[in-house]
């Protein structure tokens, strides 16, 4: 009985070492498989990296052209509105020309204008002269009037038909700009699906697996103590930033979605900042003065700018939709660095936030009010 029990014990373990030697190689292949899946992930976000940051340049740009437009429809409006003066000023100049006209012409047909005109009388005829110079040059201003009335209409249509014309062409550079838009959003989403498709299957698969090994193991573990025990039986029997804490302001105003420490994802990794959920395209202010230091795209973290607040303390601004500053400026506290979005493959418009001084990350509810 003895025998047929370690006989039995010993093609199940056989029979389990093969399992799990079978297991062993299924494992091995997934781990090339998901290792050649995770240099996939580097290009796909590499190319993520790209749409991402010409999509915060396509919205600074549409922010630029809409205040551009902005200008020139108030620019029109203006000249629209002198326009109308101009128009009221040419109608009245032709209307007074007619009357002086009409009125010189009257003055011309009188009978008795030649006895006037009699040289046994010059005073009263000097005076008809000087009455009929009068009229003459009253006709030649209201002329000259009237040729800077039309001369300033021309000018002012002129200007609204090329303010039309910079209009129609700011008009057609926004909506190539949200058309270019709408074209890295929908790349950015079908990119995000392929990326989290292609891996999460993959971990998941992995997962399992290691998880069916450790069972396994355990399992081949106690029956070779198992064996081991019957066979023994058998035989045996600045200011500086340190100054500022608690007196910070916080870069945009939301709520708080995940605070310093808290567990990731139900996972072991915890948060080494805030991140705080707001609305796409709200400014992000600097929460104090310093130099920024890095301004791109960073995987895992999107569009991110990172100050130099001084001795070792630096603030991490992550997640932007646009990037209002480069690497090597200089910003003063209340300043706008970026824009709230989603950069970084992420489904919800938020700020990452965070703090550090040298190695150590600070909790920033510490630091800001």
């Amino acid at each position: 009985m003895f025998l047929t029990l370690t006989l039995t014990l010993s093609a199940y373990a056989a029979e389990q070492n093969s399992q799990l030697n079978n297991l062993n190689n299924h494992i091995a292949a997934i781990k090339i498989d998901l290792q050649q899946a995770t240099q996939k992930k580097s290009h796909l976000q590499s190319t993520l990296a790209e749409i991402e940051t010409t999509e915060g340049h396509l919205n600074q740009q549409l922010k630029n052209t809409q205040q551009q437009l902005s200008q020139q429809q108030k620019q029109l409006q203006q000249l629209q509105q002198q326009s109308l003066p101009l128009s009221t000023q040419k109608k009245q100049a032709r209307k007074l020309l007619q009357q002086q006209i009409r009125a010189a012409y009257l003055f011309s047909q009188q009978p008795y204008l030649k006895l006037w005109l009699a040289p046994d009388d010059m005073l009263q005829t000097q005076r008809l002269l000087l009455y009929f110079h009068y009229i003459t040059q009253s006709q030649m201003q209201t002329v000259m009037q009237l040729q800077q009335s039309i001369a300033a209409c021309e000018q002012n249509q002129k200007a609204i038909q090329t303010q039309y014309a910079q209009l129609l062409t700011i008009k057609q550079s926004q909506m190539e700009n949200q058309t270019a838009l709408q074209k890295t959003k929908t790349m950015r989403e079908q990119l995000i699906a392929t990326i989290n498709q292609h891996i999460q299957s993959k971990h998941q698969k992995l997962i399992s697996l290691l998880d069916d090994k450790k069972r396994l193991e355990n399992t081949l573990q106690q029956l070779h103590q198992q064996i081991t025990e019957h066979v023994s039986t058998a035989v045996l029997d600045n200011h500086p930033f340190a100054t500022l804490q608690g007196k910070l302001s916080w870069p945009v105003r939301g709520q708080v979605l995940h605070n310093f420490g808290t567990q990731i994802d139900q996972s072991e990794l915890r948060w080494d900042g805030t991140l705080i959920q707001a609305p796409t395209g709200q400014p992000v202010h600097a929460v104090a003065s310093g130099r920024v230091i890095f301004a791109k795209w960073l995987a895992g973290y999107g569009l991110m700018i990172i100050i130099n607040q001084g001795n070792g303390y630096m603030t991490l601004y992550g997640r932007n939709q646009t990037l209002t500053k480069n690497a090597g400026d200089t910003v003063r506290a209340g300043d706008v660095i970026a824009t709230v979005g989603k950069s970084g493959g992420f489904h919800h418009s938020a700020l990452y936030f965070s703090i550090r001084h040298n190695a150590q990350v600070l909790n920033p509810m510490l630091w800001c009010r």
